[in-house]
């Protein structure tokens, strides 16, 4: 164990290596500031012997430069042509270079991210466009039963386009879907299609093109009402044995296309398949019902809160506990 006396040693070592530094540092700015110095003094130009006063000669006529003279001077000449302005700055429209179609779009990037939870008065004036599997929403207790719905067993895309007379699954009322749509003047509307359509095989580009068609239709009868396009969910692995056209890897792919119509067409996508299937696609066993397809009341109830959880940020919306993007003043 060092005593004091070695401390004191170790101290004075390192006070006396500090002093010599800094006094070769001196010595090295002092050599610097000498070479300095004499590099400048022999620059300096030397002073001539002052001469003798003699007589001051006549001055000579110095010939005036003519005009032909003052062009023979040394004129620079540029390197490069000159630029005509006027051929590169002009305002005509510029043609297109970048393809801007949506490639290779993957439903899990386009879906809306979690934001703040919008109170259940957020429903009351949304509409719910879809099938069988939609009509759980209204038939089940699930809080939101001033919304409308839209819904009927077996429907497609093509029921909406080609508004044919269906009987809803939720009100019983034998209705047509665009006057029916229309007359519930929603300020937003949330469409489910797929599951029916998906039973045929090799049948995606078709319910791809009557899906495009369906939207068209609708941004017609229903003008600055909020789009909203939602994920087909999966189901039971088992339930390809019977409709191969449903099997959850071929439901991903068509949902990577329905997230793809939606950037293409201004609708928000909605990845309801995040909270009712497994990491592999398939539907949650929790959530099973006899035919692997459709959903129990729990179901239901994770679809709803996934969904108000899920909404495209609006200053009007009300949210449960803090505003999530409250701004002071606003």
């Amino acid at each position: 164990m060092s005593d004091y006396y070695t401390y004191r040693h170790k101290v004075n070592a390192q006070k006396r290596g500090r002093r010599a530094v800094l006094a070769l540092l001196a010595v090295v700015a002092g050599l610097c500031a000498l070479a300095g110095w004499i590099h400048f003094s022999a620059a300096a130009p030397v002073a001539a012997e002052v001469p003798q006063p003699t007589a001051a000669p006549l001055p000579t006529p110095v010939a005036t430069p003519t005009p032909e003279t003052a062009q023979t001077a040394y004129i620079p000449q540029r390197l490069l042509p000159a630029v005509d302005a006027a051929a590169w700055d002009t305002s005509a429209a510029a043609a297109q270079t970048i393809d801007l179609e949506y490639l290779n779009t993957d439903a899990r990037m386009i879906g809306l991210p979690a934001l703040g939870r919008v109170e259940t008065s957020y429903f009351d004036t949304v509409t719910f466009l879809g099938d069988s599997i939609t009509s759980g929403l209204g038939i089940y207790d699930t809080g939101l039963k001033n919304a409308h719905y839209v819904a009927y067993i077996g429907a497609g895309p093509s029921s909406v386009v080609n508004n044919g007379s269906f009987n809803n699954a939720v009100t019983h009322v034998s209705e047509t879907p665009l006057e029916t749509l229309v007359a519930s003047a929603p300020d937003r509307l949330y469409i489910l299609f797929g599951t029916n359509s998906l039973v045929t095989q090799g049948n995606e580009e078709s319910f791809i093109a009557y899906y495009d068609r369906m939207i068209d239709i609708l941004r017609e009868q229903l003008p600055g009402v909020v789009f909203y396009m939602q994920a087909i969910p999966g189901v039971q692995e088992w339930v390809r044995d019977s409709k191969p056209g449903l099997d959850n890897d071929r439901i991903r792919i068509v949902n990577n296309l329905l997230a793809n119509l939606a950037l293409r067409k201004g609708c928000y996508f909605v990845n309801i398949a995040e909270t009712l299937n497994n990491a592999d696609g398939s539907q949650i066993d929790e959530y099973e019902v006899k035919d692997g397809i459709h959903l129990q009341p729990s179901g239901y109830g994770a679809w709803v809160e996934y969904l108000a959880t899920h909404t495209a940020w609006d200053r009007r919306n009300l949210y449960s506990g803090e505003n999530p993007y409250y701004i002071l003043g606003t």
